[in-house]
């Protein structure tokens, strides 16, 4: 034997974990394929691969599949010589899988020795996607045989139970009809087996009177075709059915075939190498079809990410434009404060120097506290305003932009319309930035005054109109306006830098400025970021290169065992 199943068994059981955990990605041309694969071979490696390397010697499965009227149920009864599952005009007739083996054999089937997770009863018929197990005295010790359900059921979750079921046989008998032998689907699970190295007998039932050499010799040529000339072919001519089984003589090949497989120890055991061997060899290309999947996911949640990335830079983009290139203050408030700021007594105590303007500050500013007052909460309100207007315009572009994208509609999910409008508390939590950030520039002039006493005594009596002439430098500025508001903010903006020029100096308002101003765009990226993350939040945990790499890895770690 070229492997260790101990050692198979663990690298097993690692893949099994990586493929149970791996994102779910969305949902994009192939996420279905994807998923679907992930299932099959997770599925594989616990219902068939670890029960099987725990127990080489248990008795033989044959799962019996194939298309929607092929005759399966039939066939099992007639193999088994006894009426265990049913048939009939109605579809899908195998709605529950039924096992069938000698009582000897029935342990280790109701033990869960293969296809653990299915639920068990014995001898009664149950629904749902549970197992029955039959036992007949006439079936031969070491053989079982599963009637699985169509694997082109009109039912989802019967034709994935039967691919399930499948994966957790030894050797299968794949059903067919002369009718539709040439259809699509059996072709598709035939090259499964294929893949796979499991022992595939091949049944095509209901050939016509006289058909039988045309029919056989066209689906060899098929088969050969497809690299599948190894496959065993059983025809079975069309019939008059006894207590619902085909006659004996119709079927004695495959019985024999079966039989010879179960009887003969060496074949058996070769067998089930065999159906390892090739599960085990399959997995790598089986991970690498996972894995670009999964990569195209990844780039698809890549290509979200980046949507939100540029729409709320776009939304930050435009509160910069407007703060840079217009005003956030109307212009009679403007205008009141110039009027507060610029007239009388300052612009006296302006023209005659520092040392004039000292002594004047306490006259000028006593009183000054409703003019600086309104200005601040103008400041506020209209700087909220924008910024919840440009995140209110970046969400609702996101959510336009994800639905034109793939898999956009998966992670909206289904309040895409809630997430168009922004947070609820967006605009009292801008506020508050709003108010923090004020805050933070008056103690930027209160810690710019320290060590200069004249300054420092000036600076207690009017703090506030210092820190708003500041924050009115840096928004009133003219770019983008027309007509008379061009002056207004104009001499706004020339007044109030004089002002602050005249306490600390031209480089030092300079400083201050740049302080203030990083510190504001600082506190606005932080609240686009949370608004933002309302999306990306959603695009969490899905699959990443460092998903594939590690699927690649184990992939390859289990495919060394079989080499």
């Amino acid at each position: 034997m070229a492997w260790e199943p101990e050692t198979s068994t663990a690298r097993l059981a690692a893949l099994r974990d990586a493929l149970r955990t791996a994102p779910r990605g969305p949902v994009v041309d192939g996420s279905g394929t994807t998923q679907r694969l992930i299932d099959e071979l997770a599925n594989q490696i616990d219902d068939y691969l670890l029960p099987r390397l725990a127990n080489l010697e248990a008795p033989l499965l044959a799962g019996i599949g194939g298309s929607t009227g092929a005759g399966k149920s039939t066939i099992t009864n007639s193999l088994v010589g006894a009426t265990v599952t049913p048939s009939g005009l109605l579809r899908p007739t195998t709605r529950t899988p039924v096992l069938v083996c000698h009582p000897n054999d029935e342990s280790w089937f109701l033990g869960g020795g293969v296809l653990p997770d299915l639920p068990r009863v014995s001898g009664t018929a149950v629904t749902g996607h549970g197992l029955r197990i039959v036992t007949v005295d006439s079936m031969v010790e070491g053989l079982a045989i599963l009637d699985t359900p169509d694997i082109d059921s009109v039912e989802v979750a019967n034709h994935e139970l039967a691919a399930q079921l499948l994966g957790a046989a030894d050797l299968w008998i794949f059903v067919t009809t002369a009718a539709r032998y040439a259809d699509a689907v059996p072709w598709e699970y035939l090259a499964m087996a294929q893949e796979r190295a499991i022992a595939v007998g091949a049944v095509v039932n209901r050939i016509p009177t006289g058909g039988e050499q045309d029919v056989v010799s066209h689906f060899r040529q098929m088969l050969e075709a497809n690299g599948l000339g190894a496959i065993h072919v059983f025809p079975i001519p069309e019939a008059v059915l006894h207590d619902d089984r085909i006659p004996e003589s119709h079927i004695s090949g495959i019985r024999w075939w079966l039989l010879d497989l179960a009887a003969d120890a060496a074949k058996r055991r070769k067998l089930v190498r065999d159906t390892i061997e090739g599960a085990l060899a399959s997995i790598p290309g089986r991970v690498d079809v996972i894995v670009d999947g999964l990569e195209h996911e990844a780039a698809a949640i890549a290509t979200l990410a980046t949507t939100v990335q540029q729409q709320y830079s776009q939304a930050l983009a435009t509160i910069t434009n407007r703060l840079e290139h217009g005003t956030l203050l109307r212009q009679e408030v403007l205008s009141r404060w110039q009027e507060y700021v610029g007239g009388g007594q300052l612009m006296t105590a302006l023209q005659g120097g520092i040392a004039r303007l000292r002594d004047g500050m306490r006259s000028i500013f006593v009183g000054g506290s409703t003019a600086t007052a309104e200005v601040q909460g103008e400041l506020r309100s209209s700087l909220a305003a924008a910024i919840v207007d440009a995140a209110d315009a970046a969400a609702d572009r996101t959510v336009d932009m994800w639905e034109r994208t793939p898999g956009g509609r998966f992670f909206l999910g289904e309040d895409a319309r809630t997430l168009a409008r922004p947070s609820p508390t967006l605009r009292s939590e801008t506020e508050r930035t709003i108010a923090a950030w004020q805050d933070h520039v008056l103690g930027l002039v209160r810690q710019q005054s320290e060590g200069k006493r004249l300054a420092a005594r000036t600076l207690s009596l009017g703090i506030n109109t210092i820190g708003v002439s500041l924050m009115v430098v840096l928004f009133a500025h003219t770019g983008g306006i027309t007509g008379g508001e061009v002056a207004v903010a104009g001499g706004t903006a020339t007044v109030s830098q004089a002002l602050l020029t005249a306490i600390f100096g031209e480089n030092a308002v300079r400083d201050l400025a740049r302080q203030a101003h990083t510190d504001l765009m600082e506190r606005i990226e932080t609240l686009l970021a949370i608004e933002s993350d309302r999306f990306t939040e959603r695009l969490a945990g899905g699959p990443t290169a460092a998903t594939a790499e590690t699927l690649r890895g184990l992939a390859g770690s289990v495919a060394e065992t079989a080499s």
